[in-house]
């Protein structure tokens, strides 16, 4: 199974060096989406840009969503 690493990108890029297991880059776009909501649940609203980019294990990114604090208004529908 190949493995992914989910970089947190906030002023610097925190870099995830153990990765993590997907079937492939569909259901590692899942995982990063997942990331980035929960983030978002725990940050509260600025101007900062933050996102989690999706490397595969050759340091492709494969990649990139945006950590928004209005995503669970996206998700939910509202």
């Amino acid at each position: 199974m190949p493995k992914y690493h989910f970089e947190i990108i906030d002023g610097f890029r925190l870099e995830d060096p153990m990765g993590q297991d997907c079937s492939d880059d569909a259901q590692a776009k899942t995982v990063a989406d997942g990331i980035a909501n929960h983030i978002a649940e725990d940050i509260e609203r600025d101007d900062h840009s933050r996102a989690v980019v999706v490397l595969d294990d050759s340091g492709t990114e494969v990649y990139h969503t945006a950590i928004d604090d209005d995503a669970d208004d996206a998700v939910s529908g509202k």
